[in-house]
């Protein structure tokens, strides 16, 4: 008989093979925002919230997932390899709404709009929200219950994929590991944007390290291994890739965003005093800290203007901060690069991160 879930497989009866970890994650919204409509129409929007995110994202953590899973030759049925990867990616639909004001440079930070138009051919396209669910102007209420939700989704996703018991643990701890170092990254990069003197880089990259890549880069590779029957020391040559490919990943957001010019967009974004980015850090600390500075003020009591958005990717170039993280990226890149060629990776799984990264890094002001 053909294993099927409503969740894994939508219960259709289909064969699994079918079917994805996106149709895993669709299946499991679907079926809630279902169940929540039974009992309150204000309960279904909170869950036509996590569906808008997780819809609009462009699956990543599942692609991740199921890129290590695949190298190895353990893997489990198909239903049990949607499930995991779908829980990692509900993990990221947790902390996108739980991070919705942290840095664009992290993972979990809301997309900007910047981002939303650059969404890959083929990906899954957000949904509408739901009549009165109000969008990104969601009462604050609504979208805190849905992180909470989507954080418990993620783990039903992955305690009843039916992995094997042994590996069943080692996720769930991996996902434990995940949940509280992006925690530990949210506090960080509160407690710099309350801080009256300047912020330096290391600290905001140290932010960026622990809110995001550890828990959007290395987790679901770690999973993917430890589901694949990977051993240990692929499994942690993988940890550290994952920390490199989160780290450039979340440094290329930042340098698309200095080169969208167009509308002052991308200024507006680098400027927030509620978000601080490694390139604002690098222009403050220098000669150019004070116009830097006064523009944030600026932008902080909504008084920006065009002309000061173009002022601000001015200072951008000037300071030679694009540049300096443009290098930062780079060396990033590199440590994947030596992470995955000092453990002797399976060479198919070496060939789709370095493509993804080929894509993502190579020309982040494409």
């Amino acid at each position: 008989m053909t294993p099927t879930s409503s969740y894994t497989s939508s219960g259709t009866g289909r064969r699994s093979q079918e079917f994805t970890p996106s149709t895993a994650v669709r299946g499991f919204l679907e079926h809630s925002r279902r169940r929540a409509a039974d009992l309150s129409p204000g309960y279904e929007r909170v869950w036509a919230r996590v569906a808008e995110v997780a819809y609009a994202a462009n699956g990543l953590q599942q692609d991740l997932v199921m890129a290590a899973v695949e190298a190895y030759p353990a893997r489990p049925t198909r239903p049990v390899l949607n499930a995991v990867a779908a829980g990692f990616e509900l993990l990221n639909t947790a902390l996108l709404l739980r991070g919705e004001g942290v840095s664009p440079g992290t993972a979990i930070s809301a997309p900007s709009s910047a981002e939303r138009s650059r969404t890959k051919p083929g990906a899954t396209e957000p949904h509408a929200a739901a009549p009165g669910s109000g969008g990104t102007d969601d009462p604050v209420h609504y979208t805190s219950l849905a992180s909470e939700l989507a954080l418990a989704a993620a783990y039903r996703m992955v305690a009843t994929s039916h992995a094997p018991e042994t590996r069943l643990i080692k996720l769930l701890e991996i996902l434990d590991h995940a949940v509280f170092h992006a925690a530990a990254g949210e506090r960080i990069l509160g407690e710099l944007t309350q801080r009256a003197a300047t912020v330096s880089h290391g600290e905001v990259l140290e932010a960026l390290r622990i809110g995001s890549a550890v828990p959007c880069y290395e987790a679901p590779l770690r999973a993917g291994a430890v589901l694949g029957g990977a051993p240990t020391a692929h499994v942690n040559a993988l940890a550290d890739t994952g920390r490199a490919l989160g780290m450039a990943h979340g440094l290329a957001r930042e340098l698309r965003l200095a080169a969208h010019t167009s509308g002052g967009r991308g200024a507006r974004e680098l400027l927030r005093a509620d978000r601080p980015t490694v390139l604002g850090t690098f222009v403050a600390s220098g000669p150019y800290g004070p116009a830097w500075r006064g523009l944030c003020e600026r932008a902080a009591e909504h008084r920006l203007t065009d002309d000061d958005a173009a002022h601000a990717h001015e200072l951008l170039e000037r300071s030679g901060s694009v540049r300096a993280v443009e290098r930062m990226m780079g060396t990033a890149r590199t440590r994947s690069e030596h992470a995955m060629a000092g453990a002797d990776l399976p060479p198919a799984l070496v060939g789709r991160l370095n493509g993804w990264a080929d894509r993502e890094l190579d020309s982040p002001a494409a």
